[in-house]
């Protein structure tokens, strides 16, 4: 039976596809954390360092969906700032505890010299990323069209 903080990560897309052996060295970097209710994760307009793997309890996250505001409900494994355990970031969004919750803390300097022991993971993070920058400049260039058609039938009219 597999450790339930790999079945966690094995759940976060970043870490998708990784081997358990690459998923146990990920594992033996997180601190155990904990969150009371109420408790900021990460705080928008704040620099992180670190990213958290929810591993019980939940947490909550703004989010606009059609022009609503609503709490997106975060569960055990979400990473939840992800980015500052890879480069210096300043956070977009507020994460909240809405229950008393236990994460996994990545620090920065610690996943950085996990990859440095394991380059197969560097690697691995650097396709991910770049999967996910191309679906990003797909998604640009969609509105991009899109405003381009909006003012060409504005001008039309």
């Amino acid at each position: 039976m597999l450790d339930h903080k790999i079945e966690l990560l094995q759940q976060v897309p970043l870490f998708s596809g990784l081997s358990e052996e690459l998923l146990e060295a990920i594992a033996a970097v997180g601190q155990k954390t904990f969150f009371e209710a109420g408790a900021e994760l990460i705080t928008e307009g704040q620099t992180g360092s670190t990213a958290y793997l929810i591993m019980t309890g939940k947490a909550g996250c703004p989010r606009f969906e059609g022009g609503e505001l609503y709490v997106e409900d975060l569960w055990p494994g979400t990473l939840v700032g992800e980015l500052g355990m890879l480069v210096e970031t300043v956070h977009s969004v507020t994460v909240t505890a809405q229950e008393r919750l236990r994460a996994l803390a990545f620090s920065r300097d610690a996943f950085r010299a996990t990859m440095e022991q394991h380059p197969e993971l560097a690697q691995h993070i650097s396709e991910k990323l770049l999967v996910r920058l191309h679906g990003l400049a797909a998604d640009i260039r969609r509105v991009d069209s899109r405003l381009a058609e909006v003012e060409k039938a504005e001008k039309a009219a």
